[in-house]
C-alpha cells in the first residue's frame, strides 16, 4: 500500500464524517492532552499515552480528534515504539513497572505467547479511544475515525503491527472489527495485581501492516462498506 492510497483513505472516511457533521484535527501539543481528556469526559488518561510519564515529540506521537459544532466529540492517541529485535514481554515488563509500579515493582508477569511471538519492531500501538456522552456517534462514524487513525499511522510510521489492549466485552460487542483489528488475543499479559480499569481479561488486538494494507485497499475498492 502507497502513501496515494493511504491518502486516498483518509479523504474517503474525512467526506463521510464531513457529511455528518464532525470535522477532525491532531494534535501535537501534548501539554492540552489532560484538558482534551476532560473536555470529553473521559474519567481517566492511561499512563502510556499520559505526558506525565512519557516525553512525546512530534516524531513519536499524535492524538486525533473529533468535533462537532464547538464541541470535541472524540479522542485517540497514537504512539510509535520501535522495538527492532527486542521482545514484547521485556518491554511491557519495564513499561509496566514505571508506569504501574513505581519503577520499582513487578506488575506484570506471563505475556500471551502470541503477542511475545509477533509483536516485534515497529510498533504503533492506538489507545485512550473515547467518545463523549451524548456524542451521537453512530458504529460507522467509530470506524471511519479510527480508520483514519490507521492510515496516519501508516503514513506517519509505516509499523509493521499496530496493537491495543480491548477488554473482553467490548471485543464481545465487536470493537475489534469497528477498531480495524483482525487479531485478538486472549489474556494478553497478567497483572500481578491489577491496577483499575486494568483487567486480566483484557485482549491484544492487532493487525499487520500487510493485512491493514489488504483492508485498506478492500476499503478503497468499496467505500460503501465505510
Amino acid at each position: 500500500m502507497g502513501e496515494y492510497e493511504k491518502a486516498e483513505l483518509i479523504a474517503i472516511c474525512r467526506e463521510k464524517l464531513l457529511a455528518e457533521g464532525y470535522l477532525l484535527r491532531v494534535e501535537q501539543d501534548f501539554d492540552m492532552v489532560p484538558k482534551i481528556i476532560d473536555a470529553i469526559g473521559k474519567p481517566y488518561l492511561t499512563p502510556k499515552m499520559s505526558p506525565f510519564f512519557n516525553d512525546f515529540t512530534g516524531e513519536n506521537c499524535f492524538w486525533l480528534l473529533l468535533e462537532r459544532g464547538d464541541q470535541l466529540v472524540a479522542a485517540a492517541g497514537a504512539r510509535l515504539d520501535d522495538l527492532g529485535g527486542g521482545s514484547i514481554t521485556e518491554y511491557w515488563r519495564r513499561t509496566m513497572r514505571r508506569h504501574y509500579g513505581a519503577g520499582k515493582h513487578e506488575v506484570i508477569g506471563r505475556v500471551a505467547h502470541p503477542c511475545e511471538e509477533d509483536l516485534r519492531g515497529r510498533l504503533a500501538y492506538f489507545g485512550d479511544l473515547y467518545f463523549a456522552a451524548g456524542a451521537g456517534r453512530s458504529l460507522q462514524t467509530v470506524r471511519r475515525f479510527v480508520m483514519i487513525g490507521h492510515m496516519l499511522s501508516a503514513l506517519k510510521w509505516n509499523p509493521d503491527w499496530t496493537y491495543a489492549f480491548l477488554r473482553e466485552r467490548d471485543i464481545k460487542r465487536g470493537a475489534g472489527y469497528h477498531y480495524g483489528f483482525n487479531r485478538y488475543i486472549p489474556d494478553a499479559q497478567f497483572w500481578i495485581d491489577p491496577p483499575a480499569p486494568r483487567e486480566n481479561t483484557e485482549y491484544c488486538a492487532m493487525v499487520s501492516r500487510r493485512d491493514l494494507a489488504y483492508m485498506a485497499e478492500t476499503y478503497i475498492r468499496s467505500p460503501e462498506r465505510l
